[in-house]
């Protein structure tokens, strides 16, 4: 059942953040949009920033706003643009999201929200610090900054026990990611490979009829959008089966097991790393 969030009055409005899905930056949006946005998203940075024990100073001049909107077009991968956006664009459409649900649940919940690590990101690049997750004398969870000593601050954030996030160790994530993507290949008869760079695909805009596309593919343009909705479906069910598979963690290590398993060669040729 989709969580209510009507009560929260900062929220911008279903044609404030779809207008922001299209324009890929709050201040590319009309006026009104625009201020709505900023008032919401300022707010959400600000108050994960003090959640985190730093103040507004602590990141200097740099616009909360902007970071927001650089994270999402330049930050969510290592090499191509607007990977989180499109992925999360396609998650709304395919699960039928309110987008009230995804803003201030997924995107800006106070205990697992993307927030949080786009406001550890902003820290980071501010700063310089390296953050890492420590176990303190009391055993539980905190985030703290490598170099954050020499400037005489400590950092520390105590982490939310509600947060799934903060305890989870990646590697039993992946394989249950891994296991996802195999069973998805096993239920189309394909190979992992292809399911993976659909996905891949899907989440980062990449065109099916891109030549590099179909000849991995090895389908001509019909069937490759046939399989295409094959290869998700497949894969929607896997992942539904999963506990916590929409969680932002999740997100990330599936997006970064895709990347992988295409393979240097195509990973290059599709504009990813070597």
């Amino acid at each position: 059942m989709a969580r209510d969030f009507t009560w929260n009055d900062r929220y911008a409005g279903d044609a404030a953040w779809t207008e922001w899905f299209e324009k890929c930056s709050v201040a590319r949006c009309g006026p009104g949009s625009a201020a709505a946005l900023r008032a919401q998203v300022e707010s959400a940075m600000l108050s994960a920033l003090s959640r985190a024990g730093f103040s507004r100073d602590d990141v200097g001049t740099d616009d909360p706003v902007s970071f927001f909107d650089s994270y999402f077009t330049l930050k969510g991968s290592r090499d191509s643009p607007k990977p989180l956006k499109a992925y999360f664009a396609y998650r709304i459409r395919s699960e039928g999201l309110r987008l009230v649900d995804f803003v201030c649940g997924t995107l800006f919940g106070s205990a697992s929200g993307r927030v949080r690590d786009i406001v550890t990101d902003w820290i980071s690049t501010c700063k310089g610090w390296k953050p890492r997750t420590v176990t303190g004398a009391d055993g539980r969870r905190r985030q703290a900054w490598e170099n954050a000593a020499e400037d005489g601050a400590s950092g520390e954030e105590l982490a939310d026990e509600s947060d799934p996030a903060a305890f989870l160790d990646e590697e039993p994530i992946r394989r249950e990611v891994e296991g996802a993507l195999s069973r998805a290949a096993a239920k189309i008869k394909v190979e992992k490979r292809l399911v993976a760079l659909l996905f891949h695909a899907t989440a980062h805009d990449v065109s099916l009829t891109e030549p590099v596309v179909l000849a991995a593919l090895g389908v001509g343009k019909s069937r490759a959008y046939a399989l295409k909705d094959k290869a998700m479906k497949a894969l929607e069910r896997e992942l539904c089966g999963i506990e916590g598979f929409d969680d932002p963690l999740f997100g990330r290590i599936l997006l970064d097991a895709c990347e992988s398993a295409l393979g240097d060669g195509l990973r290059k040729a599709l504009g990813g790393g070597a």
